[in-house]
């Protein structure tokens, strides 16, 4: 978790080096990991400055610089004051768009031939990308969650490391630990988008609403997935919405699809009950401990498959949902002679839900789910959802928001197209 309670500021931890916009850097009163008694800094990202100024302290602070940066491990790169520190395993350059990708600006060396390497530079306000390189190999940072997509056809990674400044006004996807099944016996990716700001120091104990999506490998602005189609680009979508006043700030929290998607989304009905229990009681929980969560109902979302089990377990776990969107559902499919959802819908009742459905294609064809869609849509209607047409959508657990793309196609550009309308009316900004 990146956040703690500032109790107070120890100018014992500020040195000449911060800038006068922030003369304290930040420490808490209390014990450090070395169990020296001293006051040590600000937990997280938070205490960036505080951390900065001991290593400008010089050979003194080493012992209390190296405690902070190991209670650090696995956020990356610190940043304060325009100058961020980064902490290698050895000797090693840091090239980023900040020093135009130079072997030669920045690079990691022995604090005070210690075997501690750290490396301090002027780093300007923004969202960068950069690479270790080590006179051999260029590699991503491992200590930093942090990246972004790279198009460049010499980068075998597809990624680049960010640093991302508190005050840069974007966001920002970070790599979340693997989140294994008991009930699937399958492991999958998680990701995860938090939003502007998230890391400034006053907003070290805020806490952010949370939505989940499936097939979460195809939600970022990833130019090479996706059949050729590019990602949902919501990482771009949410900066841009943000940043517009549109949307309250979110975290996004995607979890990848498995080679047996097919069942657990949709077609094997012990399977789909299966996912149901790992999305609520495995994946949910062990995502929300990596991030600053307000404790709230979560939101679901999802497109085709991932619109139907989206449905499917917000409808029947409204103790932990408020929200939910289906986009191009595909309410149809059950194996053998279990029903599909669009039959079950009556049965499981009005719940305190917001719920966005939306298609593209024709209803007369059922293209792109459209008729489905319409069947759910007045299924929900008759069960006591208010039904409105996006964009014009109230909130509020009896909403109901409906949009049609006529002839939109069944694929990520087309989900992206419309990826606004849900973001809006699921978490319209106060």
């Amino acid at each position: 978790m990146r956040y703690l309670l500032v109790i107070a500021f120890v100018s014992g931890c500020h040195s000449g080096a911060a800038s006068t916009s922030n003369p304290e850097p930040d420490a808490v009163v209390g014990t450090t990991a070395d169990g020296s008694g001293d006051p040590g800094c600000t937990p997280g990202l938070a205490g960036a400055a505080c951390v900065i100024a001991l290593y400008d302290q010089g050979c003194d602070a080493l012992p209390k610089l190296r405690t902070e940066l190991d209670a650090r491990a696995g956020l990356g790169p610190l940043w304060a004051n325009g100058r961020a520190l980064f902490h290698t395993a050895k000797a090693t350059a840091i090239a980023g768009d900040w020093n135009t990708w130079s072997t030669t600006a920045m690079a990691s060396s022995a604090v005070c031939n210690s075997d501690l390497f750290v490396a301090v530079g002027p780093v300007a306000t923004g969202r960068h990308a950069y690479k270790l390189f080590d006179g051999t190999t260029w590699s991503l940072d491992p200590t930093n969650p942090a990246y972004a997509y790279d198009d460049f056809a010499g980068n075998a990674d597809g990624r680049n490391s960010v640093i991302d400044t508190p005050d840069s006004g974007l966001g920002h996807i970070i790599q979340l630990p693997q989140a294994c099944s008991t009930v699937l016996g399958n492991c999958r990716d998680v990701t995860a988008y938090l939003p502007a700001g998230y890391d400034l120091p006053e907003n070290a104990e805020r806490t952010y609403p949370v939505m989940f999506m499936h097939d979460g490998q195809n939600i970022w602005d990833d130019h090479h997935c996706c059949f050729g189609h590019t990602g949902w680009e919501m990482n771009v979508l949410l900066d841009g919405e943000i940043a517009a006043g549109k949307v309250a700030p979110i975290i996004v929290i995607g979890a990848a699809s498995t080679t047996a998607r097919n069942n657990e989304y949709a077609l094997d009905l012990p399977t789909v009950m299966k996912f149901s229990d790992f999305q609520v009681n495995e994946l949910q929980p062990a995502a929300l401990a990596h991030v600053r969560h307000d404790d709230q109902k979560l939101a679901l979302a999802g497109s085709s498959f991932g619109g139907l089990v989206s449905m499917d377990i917000a409808l029947r776990h409204p103790e932990v949902y408020n929200k939910v969107a289906s986009i191009s559902g595909a309410f149809w499919p059950r194996m053998d002679t279990h029903t599909a959802l669009r039959d079950e819908v009556p049965g499981l009742g009005k719940q305190a839900l917001s719920v966005y459905l939306d298609s593209g294609g024709d209803p007369s064809a059922n293209s792109d789910g459209a008729a489905d869609t319409l069947e759910v849509r007045g299924e929900l209607v008759t069960l006591g959802w208010q039904l409105a047409t996006s964009p014009s959508c109230g909130s509020g657990p009896n909403a109901l928001c409906y949009s049609i793309a006529p002839g939109a196609t069944h694929d990520e550009l087309a989900w992206k197209a419309r990826a606004w309308r849900f973001v809006e009316f699921l978490f319209p900004a106060t």
